[in-house]
């Protein structure tokens, strides 16, 4: 029963830490588009640890997911560009 529960939580945190990476990543890389045209070094260097954090966290949900990788990677990839590219026209006009 308690094996039962375990994976529960880690579901539950794989769930968690999917969202959190995809978030971070997103907006990493929205970040990075916008701190590069206002010339923001301090900027370029938040957004590409936000980029990394993001990416370290899929890699880690990877794991504890256990899905296919294709299917996750798809509903990561997913996850990421259709915010960043709804968004990009908006960052993009800025300035």
């Amino acid at each position: 029963m308690t094996e039962k529960k375990t994976r529960h939580w880690e579901v539950l945190a794989g769930h968690l830490e999917l969202f959190l990476g995809a978030y971070f990543m997103g907006f990493g890389l929205l970040g990075l588009l916008y701190f590069y045209r206002v010339h923001s070094r301090n900027g370029l260097y938040g957004s590409t640890t936000a980029v990394l954090v993001g990416m370290f966290l899929l890699v880690r949900a990877r794991t504890l997911l256990a899905w296919h990788d294709w299917i996750f990677w798809l509903v990561a990839v997913l996850a990421v560009a259709i915010p960043v590219g709804w968004l990009t026209p908006a960052v993009l006009r800025l300035r």
